[in-house]
């Protein structure tokens, strides 16, 4: 948990002044919004992960991403302009504006991944675009 505020908190940094969260507080998982201009830039460096409070298909993708030390971002879609981005990226995915959204949706490097089943096979898949670390 604390790592993964401390990622929030660093890309809150590393973005440029006008790319920032419309934040006037620190930003942490509960709280951060972005735009769809936003997401289209940090997702090219990690995933994004909108996920809905009490999904457990979205518990179970940031615990694989916990245990794999796949840095990301989770943000919540309880925030209306998160839901609101998320829908913008998954028809804009998938070419029209109606579709079914099965969560987590996530969003890398100009994908965006918003109806994976089965979840297990691929988080296994999506797994493999992060080189692990050498174990010591």
């Amino acid at each position: 948990m604390l790592n993964r505020l401390l990622i929030v908190i660093a890309v809150f940094y590393l973005l440029p002044k006008g790319m920032q969260a419309q934040q006037n507080k620190t930003p942490s998982n509960d709280s951060l919004t972005l735009t769809l201009q936003q997401v289209d830039s940090l997702s090219q460096r990690i995933p994004v992960m909108y996920s809905n409070k009490g999904c457990g298909r979205c518990v179970t993708a940031a615990h694989f991403f916990d245990e794999k030390h796949i840095p990301y971002v989770k943000l919540d879609l309880a925030i209306a302009p998160n839901n609101q981005v998320m829908y913008q990226l998954a028809a804009r995915a998938a070419g029209k504006p109606n579709i079914a959204i099965l969560y987590p949706v996530v969003v890398y490097q100009g994908s965006v991944y918003y109806g994976e089943y089965p979840l297990n096979d691929f988080l296994q898949k999506f797994a493999q675009l992060f080189p692990q670390e050498p174990k010591q």
